[in-house]
């Protein structure tokens, strides 16, 4: 996988495992930005990218995977992150799947 591809799936792979992380909000600017992209891995990489950065939750999310995933030449340290399918309607599916299966949060109520 190039450095695009990987950045790519290990979004798609934040999408489906932590999609409490992604409010309506986001996933509609998500699909957006996405749709407005070429269907080619460079520029989704590059878009999903510039948006991480300006959402430190999901970019912290994304580290994280980062790290689990780096490895030193010939260390064989498994990870569980699945190879995703990589162009934009995968990736416009990944985000619509995860707003239901995201986390319901309950609004407090006022103490009376």
């Amino acid at each position: 996988m190039s450095d695009y591809e990987i950045i790519v799936n290990n979004f798609v792979h934040v999408l489906t495992t932590q999609s409490s992380l992604f409010s309506k909000e986001d996933r509609d600017e998500l699909i957006q930005l996405i749709e407005e992209q070429p269907d080619e891995i460079q520029s989704l990489s590059n878009a999903i990218s510039d948006w991480c950065s300006e959402h430190p939750e999901v970019d912290e999310a994304l580290a994280e995977i980062e790290e689990l995933t780096e490895r030193a030449p010939g260390e064989k340290r498994p990870t569980n992150i699945p190879k995703y399918e990589l162009d934009k309607k995968n990736i416009i599916n990944a985000i619509q799947q995860s707003s239901s299966s995201a986390k319901k949060v309950d609004k407090p109520t006022p103490n009376n």
